[in-house]
């Protein structure tokens, strides 16, 4: 079987990566990817259906959520493969290689089926997130075991508003989230031959309770601060005082953010990076000793697509 000339390319990239796991991490990408090559090619041939396959690779410089994150960085790879139908029902499974200093490795996966759905202007998604993380992991998604998710937004030529909702499970309790934002998509080129260019600048901010970061604090923070990978959360439990548990279950802002997303688009294959300035608010635990402080921190994503 031949490959397209884009999935040769992708190959090209992985095997000039240098570490052995990452490598057999994309490997594993391009073969679910030409797996699904050959699913749209019978698809098309049928044209029964519009179903697509999206297999992707994102490396995220420091990952975060609401403005919170670990005190030392924490780099991540995450590969994908998300399975779309026409009728908007979509299953999206990602992995979660670990690349931070003192605790590197495969911490997980996330398995997320959902419903897409667009009317007019209006487009937006409700979702279910189940996280299958290690308890040595000291990535700041670890303690958030499931969630469920709904996001709409307004699509129009002056400005992209949106709002979202997340109801979060954790060890510590469960967090009701919201977040609203505005964005603005700029088209810097396009052309006939499947080729664009865009900026979508946008501004965020989002609230609510934070156990789920209570709990990424007792049992999962000190993973990455020794010169082992953890031993799990029942080993390593860390005190901490019933006052911040207390605060935790507050509800209040907890973060601002600005990205600058960069896309550029040729057919069916996507790079879109991402600059990212996070500030965090109401930061449970701020003041003590190694711990995450509350002043404004950059990060950026980068992320490679190709859809069948």
């Amino acid at each position: 079987m031949i490959m397209s000339k884009e999935i040769t390319f992708l190959v090209t990239i992985f095997e000039a990566i240098p570490t052995p796991m990452i490598k057999r991490i994309l490997l594993i990408v391009a073969t679910l990817a030409q797996v699904g090559h050959t699913y749209s090619q019978s698809a098309d041939s049928s044209n029964d259906d519009k179903n697509h396959i999206k297999a992707g690779i994102q490396y995220i410089s420091n990952q975060s959520y609401l403005g919170r994150t670990d005190s030392s960085r924490l780099p991540v790879i995450v590969p994908s493969v998300n399975f779309e139908t026409h009728l908007g029902f979509y299953i999206k499974a990602s992995g979660y290689v670990n690349l931070s200093r003192n605790n590197q490795g495969f911490d997980g996966i996330s398995i997320e089926p959902g419903y897409e759905f667009s009317k007019g202007n209006w487009n937006g998604s409700i979702s279910f997130i189940k996280n299958f993380i290690s308890d040595s992991s000291n990535l700041i998604i670890a303690p958030m075991k499931a969630s469920f998710e709904f996001y709409l937004e307004n699509e129009n030529k002056i400005i992209t508003p949106s709002v979202g909702a997340e109801y979060i499970f954790s060890n510590e309790g469960n967090d009701f989230i919201f977040y609203a934002g505005l964005a603005k998509l700029i088209t810097l080129a396009k052309d006939e031959k499947g080729f664009s260019a865009t900026l979508e600048p946008s501004v965020s901010a989002g609230g609510g309770t934070q156990s789920f970061y209570y709990s990424y604090l007792k049992h999962y923070a000190q993973n990455g601060h020794s010169k082992s990978k953890g031993t799990g959360q029942n080993n390593n439990s860390v005190p901490l005082g019933q006052t911040l548990k207390e605060e935790s279950q507050q509800f209040g802002i907890l973060s601002t953010g600005f990205e600058f997303p960069v896309s550029l688009t040729k057919r069916k294959l996507e790079w879109k990076t991402t600059p990212a300035l996070e500030a965090p608010l109401n930061l449970a635990n701020e003041g003590a000793e190694g711990a995450q402080k509350e002043k404004p921190y950059w990060y950026i994503s980068s992320e490679l697509v190709y859809t069948f």
